[in-house]
C-alpha cells in the first residue's frame, strides 16, 4: 500500500510540474467597510448606497474578478458625536453643515482603515458622500505614510471653510489632507487625529469639470496636478494615464478615491451633483485598469451613488457602472484571464 501511495504521489507531482493545470493566483485579501454618511451635502439617499451595492451582488462580482481574492466585509461604520466636536462646531465651524458629524465619522473611519490594513492587503470604503474621503485617506496615510492619491471626480473637493459658498463639507475633504492647507483648519485638531499629510506632488486629479473659483486658485497656487475634462479631450485618456503614472512615486502605494460623478451623467445619473460631459464608462475602466496594473493600489473609495435620485432605471444604470469600475479595479481583465483550469485539454506541446 505504501509503495502504491508513493507511486501515485510521484505521478501527481509530475503532472503538476508539467504545467497541466494553471497556477493559482496569489492570495489577496480585501476589507470592505460601508460608510453610510450623507451629511456632507443636502441630498439624502446616498447613505443607502453601501447596502444597495451589497444587495446588487458586490461580493460575487468582486470574487469573480479575482480567483485568489479573500473578502472580509466589516459591515457599516458606526460613530458617535461627542461634546468637544459640538463645541468646535459652535465656536469655529458653525457655518459648515454638520461639521461635528463629519469629524466624528471620519475619526472612526481613520481607525477602521488602520485596522483593515493590518488584517488585509487592500481595503474598499463605500460611501456615502465624498466627505468620507478625508478619513479614508488619512487612515491610509497613518498605516502607509508613503502614499500617492488619485482623486477621480468632477469636483476638486478642496474648498476651505472660508471659501465654500454652500457649506457642504463633501466639497472640502482634500483640504484636510495637505500640509499647505493645514493652517486653514487650525481648530480641527488635525495633528492629533491625522498627523500624516499627503505630499502635494503625490496628488493627481482626473476628470474635473466643475471647479469653484477659489478651488482653481488653490490648485494653481499650491501646484497640484489636475487633468480636467478639457485636457482629457485634447490629449486622450492613454496620455492622461501616462502622465498620472509618471507623476506618482513608483515606490509608493496608491489610494484611488472614485466619485461616481466623474463618469458622464448618461452612465451615472443617480448622483447628487451630476455634471454632463464626463468620462465614459470605458474611459473610467481604462483609468482604473492602468492603476490596478501597477500592483500598488492599496485603498479604494467609491462614493456618491444616490438611489433616491432618478428613475429605477437610472439607479440600476449607476449601480452597474459602479460595479464595473470596482470589478476592473480588483482584477477583472477585458482581455481575458485563466487560472485554476486544466491546461492539458488541447494535448501536450
Amino acid at each position: 500500500w505504501s509503495r502504491k501511495f508513493a507511486s501515485r504521489s510521484l505521478r501527481l507531482h509530475r503532472l503538476k510540474s508539467t504545467g497541466s493545470t494553471a497556477p493559482r493566483e496569489p492570495e489577496q485579501s480585501l476589507g470592505i467597510i460601508g460608510v453610510p454618511f450623507a451629511k456632507g451635502q443636502a441630498k439624502q439617499g446616498v447613505e443607502l448606497a453601501p447596502d444597495l451595492l451589497r444587495q446588487s451582488s458586490l461580493r460575487q462580482v468582486l470574487q469573480s474578478s479575482h480567483d485568489g481574492l479573500v473578502i472580509r466585509d466589516y459591515g457599516n461604520l458606526q460613530y458617535a458625536v461627542d461634546e468637544p466636536l459640538l463645541q468646535q462646531q459652535r465656536v469655529h465651524y458653525h457655518h459648515i453643515r454638520n461639521y461635528a458629524d463629519f469629524m466624528a465619522c471620519n475619526r472612526a473611519l481613520i481607525e477602521q482603515v488602520k485596522l483593515m490594513l493590518v488584517e488585509n492587503t487592500q481595503f474598499l470604503a463605500i460611501g456615502g458622500d465624498h466627505a468620507i474621503g478625508f478619513g479614508s485617506v488619512a487612515g491610509h496615510l497613518q498605516h502607509t505614510p508613503n502614499l500617492s492619491l488619485v482623486w477621480i471626480d468632477a469636483h476638486a473637493d478642496i474648498n476651505l471653510h472660508s471659501t465654500s459658498q454652500s457649506g457642504n463639507i463633501h466639497g472640502m475633504p482634500v483640504s484636510f489632507l495637505l500640509e499647505q492647507l493645514r493652517n486653514t483648519w487650525q481648530h480641527a485638531g488635525l495633528q492629533e487625529i491625522a498627523p500624516n499629510c499627503l505630499p502635494k506632488d503625490q496628488l493627481v486629479y482626473i476628470g474635473l469639470r466643475d471647479i469653484d473659483p477659489y478651488e482653481a486658485f488653490i490648485l494653481n497656487k499650491v501646484g497640484i496636478r489636475y487633468y480636467a475634462m478639457d485636457t482629457i479631450d485634447r490629449v486622450g485618456v492613454p496620455k492622461i494615464i501616462e502622465m498620472t503614472l509618471d507623476a506618482l512615486n513608483p515606490q509608493n502605494k496608491i489610494h484611488v478615491s472614485f466619485d461616481i460623478d466623474a463618469l458622464d451623467s448618461n452612465v451615472a445619473p443617480s448622483t447628487g451633483t451630476a455634471v454632463r460631459g464626463g468620462l465614459t464608462l470605458r474611459e473610467g475602466i481604462s483609468i482604473v485598469e492602468a492603476l490596478r496594473d501597477t500592483k500598488r493600489v492599496q485603498g479604494v473609495d467609491l462614493v456618491e451613488i444616490n438611489p433616491k435620485l432618478g428613475s429605477e432605471r437610472d439607479v440600476r444604470t449607476t449601480v452597474e457602472s459602479g460595479l464595473e469600475i470596482l470589478k476592473s479595479m480588483f482584477g477583472y481583465r477585458r482581455s481575458g484571464r485563466w487560472s485554476n483550469i486544466d491546461t492539458g485539454i488541447l494535448g501536450s506541446d
